[in-house]
């Protein structure tokens, strides 16, 4: 009788973890690996959030939910072109399928590495969670780079990056010819200023 109590408490055990959701665990993948499969890797920088309304697929890769805005600063893999904005998914290791619009709202202002391939015209993740951790976005860029063989010149302009981030150039030149002309003008007129006091 104990012996078939145990085989009962065993086939019930087991049966609970098949069961469990799956869900909860990370997608981990080697960040090489994640580069070199990924059909899109993005240099961008968030400028805001987007909602995606639940698609009637039954796909398990349904991008509904709060979707990350970037303008792309470079392409190093996949379609599009710098400037230009496009949806991505932040990558999440986190039992719920969804994505709040609080969470996506920290992203703003961030200049991150996307990599993962398009679903629907957004760029959903290659994986949760990339190893080795620890990297600065900056890293991150640069090893991928180095590990799609590619190369990047350093801008010869020093208004490039934020040209790059969002503003127009010919604004960028305008405020600097302001900010000269500005200065000019302080000085012009401080120097009168002493050349007209009275002497004594």
């Amino acid at each position: 009788m104990r012996r078939v109590a145990f085989v009962v408490l065993m086939a019930t055990c087991g049966l609970l973890l098949v069961q469990a959701p799956a869900s909860a665990k990370c997608l981990v993948l080697p960040f090489d690996t994640a580069v070199r499969q990924a059909q899109v890797v993005w240099w961008g920088t968030v400028t805001g959030t987007d909602y995606k309304p639940p698609t009637t697929t039954m796909s398990s890769a349904s991008v509904s939910g709060w979707t990350l805005k970037v303008r792309l600063q470079d392409v190093l893999k996949g379609p599009g072109s710098v400037g230009e904005t496009r949806l991505a998914m932040p990558a999440r290791c986190t039992a719920t399928p969804f994505f709040s619009q609080k969470a996506a709202e920290r992203y703003v202002g961030q200049t991150l590495l996307f990599i993962g391939h398009f679903y629907l015209d957004v760029l959903v993740p290659a994986a949760d969670v990339l190893t080795p951790q620890g990297l600065s976005p900056q890293q991150q860029f640069q090893r991928a780079l180095n590990d799609l063989g590619l190369q990047r010149t350093p801008s010869p302009s020093p208004l490039a990056p934020l040209a790059a981030g969002g503003f127009p150039l010919w604004a960028i030149i305008v405020l600097a010819a302001l900010v000269v002309v500005v200065a000019v003008g302080s000085f012009v007129v401080a120097r009168r200023r002493r050349t007209s006091r009275p002497v004594g």
